[in-house]
């Protein structure tokens, strides 16, 4: 009985360590390391033009309806509502725009169509009067850039609104999908106005030359700065497509490339939207205020207002900057995003007042924070990359 029972406890202990051994292996197998993303340096364009067709046809249509409102700029030159809806109204373009956006670009193209073709300079001097005009950027010239008659330039709340509330908005859409592949990374790329080559340039002579958001980024950017907005972005969406092909493994990855694209690209309109407070800074407190200062400023001034606009169209779960903000500087800048068609703009040119109003650009003189500092403070902007972001890059390191 006594050898049984050994036999018995030797069995059994012999059963234990193999229960031990097993859980060993399974341990080994549950800790085992997992590969790590393997990221090329380089962007994958294998099948790009084929996946491309939807975004490079919203490009080509707001490139063509930009052309046509831009055909105003000349004094003498009539632009029709109903040649700039026809660029418009049941467009891919018109598609993609958040619905908000879709009102605010109707009312802006009838702006700018009765601004058009009055024969002579718009006398700003005296804004806001009639319907608008040229102010030309050479004195005595018959071009320059067309306003309505607070001084708004329809053209950039259109043109550069449609940057964040056509084609941002359609990138988040292509994001939240619920199917991610290669493909839809080779979309993003395209709608935010890169190719596979990132050019980091304006050379129309490169086919990888920027567009469109993508154009402004590199303005926004030092090409020796390898933690530029450009160069992040950049690698956001490598990182993307490499974490997509590399399998449901990498999600997590993916994700986060996304996300951080995403962020970095609403950064890059933010950072040029205080590049261009600065230049409407800089035309309204030049030495002499004349018709080529006052529409290079005035300019300058609309595309901000375009840029910021756009956000508003776009869901407030895919961006950093809330409604609240948005209206907060919409309204600093005299153009809340409800009164397209009776903004205040003119108070920055108008006689005394004018130079009461410039604190909204940079908070001079005034307790209060300007346009400038609350997108800093919004996006956590260090002082040194407000003071990069007055430049451009392109054109100071050759690059166009």
């Amino acid at each position: 009985m006594k050898k049984m029972k050994t036999s018995l406890q030797v069995s059994a202990l012999f059963a234990l360590a193999l229960l031990a051994f097993a859980s060993c292996k399974e341990d080994e197998k549950v800790s085992e390391p997992k590969p790590e993303l393997q990221i090329p340096s380089f962007y994958d364009s294998t099948g790009y033009a084929a996946n491309v067709a939807t975004e490079s046809q919203v490009r080509a249509q707001l490139s063509a309806l930009t052309r046509q409102m831009q055909v105003g700029r000349h004094m003498d030159s009539t632009v029709s509502l109903a040649s700039l809806r026809a660029l418009y109204n049941g467009t891919t373009l018109q598609s993609v725009t958040g619905a908000s956006y879709r009102a605010k670009v109707d009312t802006a193209l009838v702006e700018l169509a009765r601004a058009s073709g009055k024969g002579a300079r718009y006398a700003w001097e005296n804004a806001p009067t009639g319907d608008g005009g040229v102010i030309p950027t050479t004195t005595g010239g018959r071009t320059g850039y067309l306003y309505d008659e607070n001084v708004l330039e329809m053209e950039q709340v259109v043109e550069k609104g449609l940057f964040a509330a056509a084609m941002y908005n359609h990138a988040v859409a292509l994001i939240n999908s619920g199917n991610i592949t290669t493909a839809t990374i080779d979309r993003l790329v395209e709608i935010y106005g890169a190719k596979p080559g990132f050019g980091n340039n304006e050379r129309n002579s490169d086919p990888n030359r920027d567009r469109f958001s993508a154009q402004y980024a590199a303005r926004r950017s030092d090409s020796a700065n390898a933690n530029s907005l450009y160069a992040k972005i950049k690698r956001n969406l490598i990182t993307a497509k490499a974490a997509v092909k590399a399998g449901s493994a990498f999600n997590q990855q993916r994700d986060q490339a996304l996300a951080d694209f995403k962020l970095n690209w609403e950064k890059a309109l933010a950072a040029t939207v205080i590049n261009y407070c600065h230049s409407t800074l800089a035309g309204l407190t030049a030495t002499t205020r004349n018709d080529s200062t006052v529409t290079s400023a005035m300019h300058a001034y609309g595309e901000a207002i375009g840029f910021l606009s756009g956000w508003k169209a776009v869901p407030a779960s895919q961006r950093k900057i809330t409604d609240a903000q948005i209206d907060e500087l919409l309204a600093l800048l005299r153009a809340p995003f409800d009164r397209t068609a009776n903004a205040q703009s003119h108070l920055f040119l108008s006689g005394n007042s004018a130079t009461a109003q410039l604190y909204r650009l940079d908070g001079r003189n005034d307790p209060n924070v300007g346009a400038i500092e609350r997108l800093q403070q919004i996006y956590g902007f260090a002082d040194a990359e407000v003071e990069d972001f007055r430049r451009n890059w392109v054109a100071l390191q050759n690059r166009r």
